[in-house]
């Protein structure tokens, strides 16, 4: 019987942690069909736990985000089109996968996901604008994440801040609505 190396058993974790997300019926049905064994090999290659720790500033991790979410490379598993998924849907997946990474000691350890969870943005979807907008009716509130523009996407990352600001909480603990 082969024992496996602390390299494979964790890229065996960020694998499962990929498949998960990508897989869950409602993100499944994102993307094009027949295509989610090559979109998870993407984001195997694109999303390493080591990249993420080294992430130190705001300013990086957003600068980071901004160019995965901007590859056209997601053009292959867009079911409506690039521009029609990009800040909506391949959006809401890397931040998603990302939010699975950090929170997985084995992947990342405890200072890391301290420092990072303040970067991380919040997966948009309704159950959690809901939430927002009950917080703060003022808070932006696009009706479908299909078509989501990069200004739209990014002034509910803001508004998120801005909130999480106010209540001294890290942005990414808003995504807790979904268990409420």
């Amino acid at each position: 019987m082969k024992t496996f190396s602390k390299k494979q058993h964790l890229d065996a974790l960020l694998r499962r942690r990929i498949k998960f997300v990508v897989e869950k019926g409602a993100m499944a049905r994102l993307f094009r069909e027949g295509s989610h064994a090559a979109l998870q090999e993407e984001l195997f290659r694109l999303l390493k736990p080591s990249r993420l720790a080294r992430v130190r500033t705001r300013h990086e991790y957003d600068a980071w985000l901004e160019r995965v979410v901007g590859l056209s490379r997601w053009r292959s598993y867009s079911r409506n089109g690039l521009a029609s998924d990009r800040w909506g849907y391949f959006a809401k997946l890397i931040n998603i996968v990302v939010y699975e990474i950090a929170t997985n000691r084995e992947l990342l350890g405890e200072r890391d996901w301290k420092r990072l969870r303040r970067f991380l943005h919040i997966p948009i979807d309704a159950t959690v604008l809901d939430h927002l907008y009950e917080l703060d009716p003022s808070f932006p509130t696009p009706t479908q994440l299909k078509g989501m523009t990069r200004k739209d996407y990014w002034a509910i990352q803001n508004g998120v801040r801005q909130l999480a600001t106010e209540r001294h909480v890290p942005p990414i603990w808003f995504e807790a609505a979904w268990s409420v």
